[in-house]
Formats: C-alpha cells, sequence, structure tokens
C-alpha cells in the first residue's frame, strides 16, 4: 500500500499488504554523522534492547519495548541503503542507512510516544524524514508525522477489513485516557498505602457480535479505591454477588463520593467514609440492565481504528 501526500491531503495508490511503517532519517548535504554518538544514545534509553551482533542481512536492529503499555518499535542501522526511490528525491538530501519501523496499527497514541525518541535523535544528528506517503523529505514535525500515520493505518483497515476484524475497537480519545492512566498508575501505587487504598486497573470488556470494547473496573466492595478516567462499566465482585453496572448511571447518584486526586488530573478516589455506602447503593439500588453478555478481552485485542 502507497500513499499519496498534496496541498496536505492524502491519498491512496495501489502497493503491497505491509503491516510495518517506516519513517526514514535523511540529512541534508552529507550522510555522514556520528554512528557511535546514535549507538550511544540508542542503547542509553532503558526501553531499547541492543543488538548484540548484526542479523543476517547485516542490520543492527535496536528494539524499543515500552514496559507499560507493552508495544515495540525497532530502531534499523544498515549498511546499505534503505529508501528505495531515493532518486525521486531532492538530491540535496542523503539516506543515512537509519529508519524506524513499527505496527501499521499501533495506536496513535503510542505513536506519539516513539515521536518523542524520534524528535530527540532528529535533533541532536540534524535528520530529516521520509515516508513513502509523502511527495518530499521534511523537517521533524509531530503533527503532520502524526497525521501521517493515521491516515496510512486508517487506508491500511479500509483495505484489509478481515486483519482488523481480528480486533476490538476503541475510539482514539479514550485510548488515550486509558494509556495515560496507565503510565501514571506506579506513581499512584507509590502516593498511597497499598493496605487502605485499591490503586484499580482496567478490564476490557467486548460483546459477541460487535467490534467495541468497553473499558471496565472491578470492586471487591471493601476497600476504597481509585477511579481511573473513562470507565464505563463497573463489576462489583465481592464473593457473593456479580453485578456489570453502567458507570454512568453510578456516577450520576455517587459523584460526590468521589474527589480528586491532586495532581493526577481527572483521576478519582473513593472517599473512605463512603465505602459502605457507595457497596449499599451497588447492591440494593437499580441500575439499567445490561443487554448484552460480556467476555473479557485484552488490551492488545484493541484497536484504535
Amino acid at each position: 500500500m502507497t500513499l499519496g501526500q498534496k496541498n496536505d491531503k492524502i491519498l491512496v495508490t495501489k502497493g503491497d499488504d505491509d503491516m510495518e511503517f517506516k519513517f526514514y532519517f535523511l540529512k541534508e548535504g552529507t550522510r555522514n554523522y556520528s554512528k557511535t554518538d546514535l549507538i550511544t544514545f540508542l542503547s542509553s534509553n532503558t526501553n531499547i534492547i541492543s543488538p548484540d551482533a548484526p542479523d543476517e542481512n547485516g542490520n543492527r536492529i535496536y528494539l524499543y519495548h515500552h514496559p507499560v503499555l507493552n508495544f515495540e518499535a525497532k530502531f534499523v542501522m544498515s549498511e546499505t541503503a534503505v529508501i528505495q526511490n531515493i532518486h525521486d528525491l531532492d538530491p540535496k538530501y542523503f539516506d543515512v542507512n537509519f529508519y524506524v519501523a513499527f505496527d501499521v496499527l499501533l495506536s496513535n497514541y503510542a505513536v506519539e510516544i516513539l515521536l518523542d525518541v524520534i524528535e530527540e535523535i532528529s535533533r541532536q544528528f540534524h535528520f530529516c524524514f521520509y515516508n513513502e506517503a509523502m511527495r518530499e523529505v521534511q523537517p521533524f514535525r509531530r503533527s503532520m508525522m502524526i497525521k501521517l500515520f493515521d491516515a496510512w493505518k486508517k487506508s491500511f483497515a479500509a483495505k484489509y477489513p478481515e486483519k482488523v476484524a481480528q480486533y476490538n475497537y476503541l475510539d482514539p480519545q479514550a485510548f488515550s485516557q486509558v494509556y495515560g492512566y496507565l503510565q501514571k498508575r506506579k506513581r499512584i501505587e507509590l502516593t498511597f498505602d497499598k493496605s487502605k487504598t485499591v490503586v484499580t486497573n482496567y478490564i476490557f470488556l467486548h460483546a459477541e457480535m460487535s467490534r467495541s470494547a468497553y473499558i471496565g473496573i472491578k470492586w471487591d466492595g471493601e476497600s476504597e479505591f481509585i477511579l481511573p478516567p473513562a470507565v464505563e462499566i463497573m463489576c462489583l465482585d465481592n464473593g457473593k454477588v456479580k453485578r456489570y453496572l453502567p458507570m454512568a448511571e453510578i456516577m450520576s447518584r455517587a459523584d460526590k463520593m468521589f474527589k480528586p486526586i491532586d495532581g493526577f488530573g481527572d483521576i478519582l478516589i473513593l472517599d473512605s467514609k463512603y465505602v459502605k455506602k457507595f457497596h449499599k447503593m451497588l447492591q440494593k439500588d437499580r441500575f439499567a440492565p445490561l443487554h448484552v453478555q460480556l467476555q473479557q478481552i485484552s488490551i492488545d485485542r484493541i484497536l484504535d481504528v
């Protein structure tokens, strides 16, 4: 699959099925740069695993793995040219045989995190960028690069719906809220006494015959707990009763029982003095029934497209 860009619009043209999206690094006026400094930069990133040796093609692959959000990317240093149509580009730009590749179905939020690393590389080594969807080489422009990736991903999804259909769907805004909380969760755990406060983790649910994923949490009915953003369903499971309840309806009755956590944005905590009252409300009150059978899924089975 190849795209074209014209007047900031991205146009789809024919091409092959490719699950990798790539940004190629180039340099204006020269291909010379300090490979040693680049290796040092990549190796110093705690999320990057350095290769012991080149692969069978002579490439040195530096594997980026996000330990919390569990996604990967490859920073590849090659001994040969990596841009196939380099002769179609402005000759003042030189291929430096270095690129970054990642899954075309990665969430936009994850790509934003990768762009933090890419931006630092571009700043230190004065690199520019190219992708097959671009008409010309460009300096680092975050908004353009995320727009380009998003358009490529949507085009891929439209061309290969059977691949996307294997995953569930969560809208990008909700995805960003989920990932944002997951990155803050460790810091929240250090803020509260875990013997008194449950730092809630998400659960993800889906119904048969639908791609939609739902964001949920579980509560045992006993402890004060952290309420993350974007929660749609609460699973009350106190060992005797297990109920799936709509969070919006719960909060319409119980919003005063929760208070914000200073410095953590839209993350709330159930006030300890309301724990028993809140539990009783969930057990006794009538809530709109869920008319679907829900099954739990893992976050790696969810896309934002």
